[in-house]
């Protein structure tokens, strides 16, 4: 019996740990492997634990840190089957325990499983196994369900935006703490080990008690099933109504930024106008259905230029979704062979679902997505995405969004023209917002020409000598002027904008191969609106300048403003780092320092504080009533018993303690020892204890403590002020219940 009560107990530790594994795995891009991953580690951390508990007898929570070899080889096997950044297996183990948290809150959902993001899973598993088989072994069975459910919480709120919500986890979770309870062992734990035992004879009151059991166990029964038919039902109903629930969790990865790798890459609006000069220059292939593509989106604007942005989250081939999809989307793949195409922005079709062959970071938010492995000129990949349809989307109803974190898409910086403010609230006019930036588009295609030869330069001066006053006929230049000049116009009446780099679906041929040319490249500004999203307009003029070069054929923008294939939606942030997974963090010495300063910090801690924490309960001897000191000088001797492997059983009483000691301590005087015990029986039960009674105690402890450190082996003595089970074994008297007996008669139990 007692063997199958370990089987058992082993068995609900593991699930207790092995429940957070489904919902630590839907982070990643394949979850099963992660949780065979994950639930294998949560059953090695048990078996190990148990085995070292088993052997390091008496010194149970030894058996945390003694199976940490074994977590350190279950993560170099992960390495050899799944590496990341370095190739190395244990330089490979190294930089993940070293960076594997903080690639994780810096990483995008749905990451593949290498062993620089599971290491940080893997170690909190395991150690949550271990420390829950501890507490099992040593009879706690409650607080052994304490480690799994705080790993429960945390997985919950690592992956709020990927996961589901985790009723299968929890029910596991619930079912391996309910039968834990139910099959611990019902005899009191081995009090002993940390007070004092005395015995009574149980009162009348008691044994009239034991008479009406059958009466108890009928009202246990009702109560039992009055709670467990309704708490059925809610498990059986809740899922079904709170899965339609809107709230959502904050997704940690959101709270801070990620980490930035500046990069030395020209502005990519700067590209277009020396490519609109010269239009016949191969940048890229598609092969698949015509789409155009999305290549940079630019929020901030400094009076001079705009800017990408210069931070990216790396992510795996699957990509998370957006918080919103456009109302029309075609769900496109194409594959992409890059040619001369400058920096390292990655051009995908509308909003990207899945990109392959190439490790990219990505901004949640803008939806732009950047080579982690430096430029893409000569890479191939394959892109997925959703392109939005707007054509004939005519705007009613759509609000323009405002408030606290838009400014930056209504920001303009000073120095603007004197007559920016009056062209731009004449171009928008009246309605709605739709309208507004409807009409400023028309008002840059019907009042200027395209013109391929124009200087480039989109900023405050730029703006100052192109525009006009509405009804006026203005001057040409490229797709990098007018893209530039509808997001600021649309800022000055109050539209929240933005500037988005791209390409059109260039020339096909018949084997579904499309060539993308520097004359396909064009810009175009978007407006951001409430649950929409960013909807594109088209300000590029229709008309072009008589000595510009005739563009090839490709599909223009509708009439109405709005670009029929379509940009992304999102709301714009970053752009041009690396960091993170992409960027390889170097492992010099002073990573292998770091692995060596915690052991150390931890050594000093039990050298240091032990001691003090030690110090502290020996005190407890000299402060309080005669009786309270007494009775922390007796819990002071049991602790130095066990401490010196003395420990006694349950059943013990005082008098059986101080024949151990004497047997232990042949030269002890039985005389004072009998005297001790008789205090400390007069302590427990009120009998007559003076001060000076205290002091003989107190005085009789250290001597009987002295002499048992004394007689200890080697290691005992070395360990005897560093050990950190001591400072628990002394507090834990005041919150255990006491077996009390004399002689033979049977036993009770009371509270002090």
């Amino acid at each position: 019996m007692s063997r199958v009560r370990t089987v058992l107990a082993s068995a609900t530790v593991t699930m207790t740990v092995a429940a957070s594994a489904p919902l630590l795995a839907a982070g990643y891009e394949r979850s099963a492997p992660v949780v065979f991953v994950l639930a294998g580690t949560a059953i090695a951390a048990v078996a190990v634990a148990s085995a070292a508990h088993r052997l390091l007898r008496g010194l149970g929570p030894l058996a945390v840190p003694a199976g940490l070899p074994v977590a350190a080889l279950v993560l170099v096997a992960l390495a050899v089957w799944s590496p990341g950044p370095v190739k190395e297996p244990v330089p490979a183990v190294v930089d993940a325990v070293l960076h594997s948290g903080a690639r994780i809150l810096t990483t995008a959902a749905n990451p593949p499983a290498t062993v620089d993001l599971l290491a940080f899973p893997v170690l909190a598993v395991w150690l949550a196994g271990a420390i829950a088989t501890v507490l099992r072994r040593d009879g706690r069975v409650l607080p052994a369900v304490l480690p799994g459910t705080v790993l429960l919480c945390g997985a919950a709120a690592l992956n709020p935006e990927a996961t589901e919500p985790g009723y299968l986890s929890a029910a596991l979770l619930a079912g391996a703490a309910a039968v834990a309870l139910a099959s611990a062992p019902r005899d009191d734990p081995d009090t002993a080990r940390a007070g004092f035992t005395v015995a009574v004879r149980a009162p009348a009151a008691v044994r009239a008690q034991r008479s009406s059991l059958p009466r108890t166990a009928a009202a246990g029964t009702a109560v039992v099933c009055a709670v467990s038919l309704p708490g059925v039902g809610a498990a059986v109903a809740a899922p079904g109504v709170l899965e339609g629930w809107p709230v959502r969790a904050s997704d940690p990865r959101r709270q801070g930024d990620a980490p930035e790798k500046p990069r030395e890459v020209r502005n990519p609006l700067a590209y277009l106008s020396a490519w609109a000069a010269d239009p016949n220059v191969p940048l890229m292939t598609l092969s698949g259905p015509p789409t155009s593509t999305r290549w940079v989106a630019l929020a901030e604007f400094t009076g001079t230029v705009w800017l990408p942005d210069s931070s990216y989250r790396p992510a795996g081939p699957a990509l998370p979704p957006p918080e919103v999809v456009p109302p029309r989307t075609t769900r496109t793949t194409v594959r992409v062979s890059v040619g001369n195409l400058p920096g390292d922005w990655v051009p995908v079709p509308g909003i990207a679902t899945r990109v392959d062959s190439v490790a990219v970071g990505h901004d949640a938010v803008s939806g732009t997505l950047l080579s982690l492995d430096g430029p893409v000129a000569g890479r191939s990949y394959t892109a997925a995405g959703m392109v939005p349809d707007w054509n004939g989307w005519k705007g009613s109803g759509a609000a323009a969004a405002s408030g606290a974190g838009y400014e930056r898409y209504l920001r303009l910086p000073p120095g603007a023209p004197a007559r920016l403010a009056e062209i731009a609230t004449t171009a928008a006019g009246d309605g709605n917002a739709h309208q507004r930036a409807a009409r400023i588009a028309e008002y840059l295609r019907d009042s200027y020409t395209f013109e391929p030869g124009a200087p480039g330069g989109h900023g405050y001066a730029e703006l100052a000598e192109l525009l006009v006053q509405p009804g006026r006929k203005g001057g040409g230049a490229t797709s990098e002027q007018f893209a530039g000049a509808f997001a600021v116009l649309a800022r000055a009446a109050g539209l929240p904008s933005r500037v988005v780099v791209g390409f059109g679906p260039g020339s096909g041929s018949g084997s579904g191969n499309h060539a993308i040319r520097t004359g396909d490249a064009v810009a175009w500004g978007e407006i951001y609106y409430e649950g929409l999203g960013w909807v594109p307009y088209d300000p590029n003029p229709r008309k072009r300048s008589e000595a510009s070069p005739r563009p090839r054929p490709q599909e223009r923008p509708d009439s109405d403003g709005t670009d029929r294939d379509g940009t992304s939606r999102d709301d714009a942030d970053d752009l041009a780092g690396g960091g993170g997974r992409g960027a390889k963090p170097p492992l010099a010495g002073g990573g292998y320092t770091l692995l060596v300063v915690p052991p150390l910090a931890l050594l000093l801690l039990l050298l240091g504080g032990v001691p003090l924490l030690r110090l502290r309960g020996l005190r407890r001897m000299r402060r309080g009533t005669a009786p309270e000191r007494v009775l922390a000088g007796w819990t002071e001797l049991l602790v130095a018993m066990r401490l010196a492997g003395l420990a006694m059983p349950a059943s013990a009483t005082t008098a059986e303690v101080s024949e151990r000691l004497a047997a232990k301590l042949p030269e002890t005087d039985p005389g004072r020892l009998r005297r001790l015990v008789m205090l400390v029986n007069a302590a427990g039960f009120g009998g007559p204890v003076t001060p000076d009674d205290a002091e003989f105690t107190s005085e009789q402890v250290r001597l009987l403590a002295t002499g048992l450190r004394r007689s200890s082996s080697l290691p005992r003595r070395l360990s005897w002020w560093s050990d950190p089970r001591a400072p628990l074994w002394s507090a834990r008297p005041s919150r255990l219940k006491r077996r009390v007996r004399t002689g033979s008669l049977r036993t009770s139990t009371v509270r002090r």
